[in-house]
């Protein structure tokens, strides 16, 4: 019988390249480099509107190119890929909106993680809960074997607690993350994008960095205490080890 082939891994260096490094770097620093070649191709100013929205431009296009190329090469939608773009085009948007204010910004920077969480606990009663997607994935756990250890135990009714109890805890990691998001835009980015796109930018820039250290690692460790509370359940109540519950394990011959 052919087996089929796991998906590719995704690189965890382009990830965080493409996502935030490039976006970070050409935020803050785009106007310095390209500022003064694209101000004489382009017949305006270095430090004009004009080219903080090319800067701004250039930044959304490779958490945006990333996330194609992840799906063509990997041959499947890579989720994570799908929010860093949308959040992207989120922010360069309201930067190049007439008359968007950083309250705008602030707004927006809450609202995702605000919406993933909300849609995290409201489709846990449906067929496809997003839960399933962030921790009871088949590319980490071997979600039919313990399907399957689940319904010979008579445990699935005691499992849907579980996940019931995880799902809260994702969804308070994005509530985490929310009010977060808010705060720290309302700290860092003040200079409305109207009155000096560039400082705008590079506030922006500067939020972005701020943001894993700040917000992601605390969500990190939410999620990470659900993710554990799982895998203990699992183990619980199928019998299974870790090694054979995991995607990359080997299940042991009776």
């Amino acid at each position: 019988m052919k087996e089929n082939k796991p998906p590719k891994k995704e690189n965890l260096l382009l990830n965080l390249g493409f996502n935030l490094v490039l976006p970070i770097l050409f935020l803050r620093k785009g106007s310095s480099w390209l500022g003064e070649p694209l101000g004489e191709q382009l017949g305006t100013s270095p430090d004009s509107s004009l080219i903080s929205s090319i800067m701004l431009l250039l930044a959304i296009s490779f958490p945006i190119g990333y996330g194609l190329w992840d799906w063509i090469n990997r041959k499947k939608i890579n989720f994570i890929s799908i929010l860093g773009a949308c959040s992207a085009l989120l922010t360069g948007g309201i930067g190049l909106i007439p008359g968007a204010t950083v309250q705008m910004f602030a707004i927006k920077e809450a609202a995702l993680p605000a919406i993933l969480g909300a849609l995290t606990v409201l489709t846990l009663k449906t067929k496809r809960p997003l839960v399933h997607l962030f921790l009871f994935n088949p590319e980490v756990i071997k979600v039919d074997l313990v399907n399957e250890k689940l319904k010979l135990q008579n445990s699935e009714v005691l499992f849907q607690k579980l996940m019931t109890k995880c799902t809260w805890l994702i969804g308070l990691s994005f509530a985490i993350s929310a009010i977060l998001n808010y705060l720290l835009s309302r700290w860092i980015v003040v200079t409305e994008p109207a009155f000096d796109p560039i400082a705008y930018n590079d506030e922006v820039g500067q939020m972005m960095g701020w943001s894993f250290p700040v917000i992601s690692l605390p969500c990190m460790v939410v999620s990470a205490y659900a993710f554990w509370i799982l895998i203990k359940g699992i183990k619980d109540l199928t019998g299974l080890s870790l090694e054979d519950a995991m995607a990359q394990g080997t299940v042991k011959k009776d």
